[in-house]
């Protein structure tokens, strides 16, 4: 799996996937979910939540990076406008935490709420949205539109 950070933002893509991530204090306190039964502490909220702002410079070569990683992942992909719940990604379910995340673009930046309940571990790396394939078509054709808009102003 490769990786590339932008502003504390881990962008890491497979076959058939692209992950959000990003590096968490492991000395943050994580607080017990009555969701698991064990007792398992998770990553306080305000580890998930972050606003990534880019300058227009890098705005770009995120969107170039993001293009680029698109078609290392999957055959025949092709950037379109969100037309079903299924690639919208503002919303997004994240079967392994069983739990919602968030995502939005807005003027050279983009805000993420990665999905609650996640488990503490030691590994500092926790998930913020994982991408498939339908979902990145709709992301890229936003980031997309967003440069345009931004164009004309």
């Amino acid at each position: 799996m490769t990786e590339r950070n932008f502003n504390g933002l881990i962008v890491r893509h497979r076959k058939s996937a692209v992950f959000f991530e990003r590096e968490t204090d492991l000395n943050i306190e994580g607080y017990v979910s009555p969701r698991w039964s064990d007792q398992t502490p998770v990553i306080q909220l305000s580890e998930l939540r972050r606003k990534y702002h880019f300058s227009k410079d890098d705005f770009n070569e995120f969107l170039a990076y993001m293009e680029q990683i698109a078609n290392e992942a999957w055959k025949n992909f092709t950037p379109k406008e969100a037309d079903s719940m299924g690639a919208d990604y503002d919303s997004y379910y994240d079967k392994e935490f069983d739990n919602e995340g968030s995502l939005s673009i807005g003027k050279y930046y983009i805000d993420l709420d990665g999905p609650f309940c996640q488990p503490k571990t030691n590994n500092p790396v926790i998930r913020l949205f994982k991408f498939n394939k339908r979902k990145f078509e709709s992301f890229i054709y936003d980031l997309r539109k967003a440069l345009e808009d931004r164009a004309h102003e």
